[in-house]
């Protein structure tokens, strides 16, 4: 295993044996910030996510998400390692996981799935309350925190973290959704991931999945010290919710088109170009 260093704390915490699998809750928001720009912890791990970190027998759970709904990502885990098991592809094995933690969700929550299709009115129960609203050029945004529980019963299975209008039609276009279950740490940075996203999707014409690995690559950056350090308006110090609205400033969206939207190719001869005066 390899030894990362967390923090904040993993607080890793064996919570039961289902199936020959050991349970165990950690923080997320650790998992997060030891993790590359191309890992992604969401709601639960396994070990082919993480091989690194996980034993083979191990299912790792957010301790920010279990109390509510560690039951159903259990479920879903186990499924997946089934099908993995029986030989199934790891993108079968992912929706046939997805499909029994669906399942389990209605089941015990008898909450009908609408399978992406939004409200007339979205449910008063979701919104928890409003975290900052972000001065953008064109509207302003408000980022709510939201519970992600009944995102995932609602609409999306699988839903982590945040979302926004530009990838997901039941959230509104002058909206960015976070999952109010995550530690007010963390907030800063996937509130700068979403909005990123959502520009570059909006102004700069991406698709989401180009956008959210390059997104991927700008949160990760922003939880280090060192790079975090080089964003304009940050420093050194952690970003709180006083800091967000110089996400909408000009010189920050310009930094991020220069810095991950270019390539390194790109930003060499940008670099250059700067440098002769071109």
């Amino acid at each position: 295993m390899s030894k990362r260093h967390f923090r904040p704390s993993l607080h890793k915490t064996f919570v039961e044996t289902r199936d020959g699998y050991r349970v165990y809750s950690v923080s997320g928001f650790a998992v997060r910030n030891a993790a590359e720009a191309d890992e992604e912890f969401t709601t639960f791990a396994t070990h082919g996510e993480f091989p690194d970190l996980l034993g083979e027998k191990d299912i790792w759970v957010s301790e920010e998400l279990i109390g509510r709904e560690g039951e159903f990502f259990v479920a879903d885990a186990l499924t997946r390692l089934r099908a993995r098991e029986a030989g199934s592809p790891e993108e079968r094995a992912y929706t046939v996981g997805l499909n029994a933690e669906r399942r389990l969700r209605e089941a015990k929550t008898g909450i009908e799935y609408r399978a992406g299709r939004p409200h007339k009115r979205i449910p008063g129960t979701l919104y928890v309350r409003r975290y900052v609203t972000l001065p953008d050029e064109r509207f302003p945004i408000d980022v709510w925190l939201v519970r992600g529980d009944l995102v995932r019963c609602y609409y999306k299975t699988d839903y982590a973290e945040g979302g926004h209008g530009s990838v997901y039609p039941w959230v509104p276009r002058r909206e960015i959704w976070i999952d109010a279950a995550l530690r007010t740490g963390e907030l800063p940075y996937i509130v700068t991931h979403e909005y990123t996203e959502l520009r570059l999707m909006r102004d700069e014409g991406f698709e989401y999945n180009e956008a959210h690995e390059l997104c991927s690559r700008v949160e990760f950056d922003l939880r280090k010290a060192d790079s975090r350090k080089e964003f304009p308006g940050f420093s050194r110090r952690r970003p709180t919710r006083a800091d967000l609205p110089k996400l909408t400033a000009p010189e920050y969206f310009e930094f991020v088109k220069r810095n991950y939207v270019r390539g390194p190719v790109r930003r060499a001869a940008a670099a250059i170009a700067s440098a002769v005066g071109w």
